[in-house]
């Protein structure tokens, strides 16, 4: 019998942001040019573990905050288990693996390697403080969030697989 392995995010709480369409953005909501750069910068790239796993646009209000919360704020604010374990760590360090530290003798890697570094470029130009967070064990939820121009948290979430 195969154990199950249960997500670290409550399905009641934290979001996948729904598309904004013919809407003026107020607080709370995302700038859909924001949006669609993050969407096509991503668009066909996978997050690679023990199982490749696309991006998906993510948003959550957080106004009037300076900088990006801590691990423990934000693993809250996604309605992780209070137990989930969580992990911040650089926008490089998370992309190494599709970047720097891609294999030099694996043409399909070297291909696609210049899109995983524009998107580290977009999102490092569209948002302030980006981060990392990591939440959970085998199944880890990844976030790559930062404060977008209104100061809520934006950006792109994927699933990592680590047994």
């Amino acid at each position: 019998m195969r154990p199950t392995i249960s997500s670290p995010i409550s399905p009641n709480r934290g979001s996948i942001s729904t598309p904004n369409k013919g809407k003026s953005t107020s607080a709370g909501e995302v700038d859909p040019k924001l949006r669609e750069e993050l969407e096509r910068a991503s668009s066909g790239l996978v997050y690679s573990s023990e199982s490749d796993r696309p991006f998906e646009f993510f948003s959550l209000r957080y106004p009037g905050k300076r900088g990006s919360p801590d691990g423990t704020e934000f693993a809250r604010l996604v309605g992780a288990f209070p137990e989930a374990r969580v992990q911040v760590r650089s926008i490089d360090e998370f992309f190494a693996r599709h970047t720097t530290t891609s294999d030099p003798y694996d043409s399909e890697s070297q291909h696609i390697r210049p899109r995983y570094e524009e998107l580290v470029r977009v999102l490092s130009r569209h948002l302030r403080d980006v981060k990392v967070y990591r939440i959970g064990r085998i199944e880890i939820a990844c976030y790559v969030v930062g404060l977008d121009g209104d100061g809520n948290l934006a950006g792109l979430k994927t699933v990592a697989i680590e047994t």
